[in-house]
């Protein structure tokens, strides 16, 4: 997928000059920020959902594992 991105134009250079000093390009350096930050978000979802999860079955009558759920008893007014 491509994006645009906007930076004034002195950070993009010091970044530039950063990327040759380091034997990488502007966009390996984005990238792999951009990485480190999907995988930070993708491990903070999976935390909450365990952490949902354990409270549930923590907590006594919450659930059995046995639960089934009724599309028309859920729609019931």
């Amino acid at each position: 997928m491509s994006i645009t991105l906007s930076a004034p134009p002195e950070v993009i250079q010091d970044v530039r000059f950063y990327a040759e000093r380091h034997s990488t390009s502007l966009n390996a350096i984005i990238r792999e920020h951009l990485e480190k930050i999907a995988a930070l978000e993708r491990k903070a979802r999976r935390d909450g959902a365990d952490s949902l999860r354990d409270f549930f079955m923590s907590e006594d009558g919450w659930f059995d594992g046995n639960v089934e759920f009724d599309r028309d008893l859920a729609n019931e007014r």
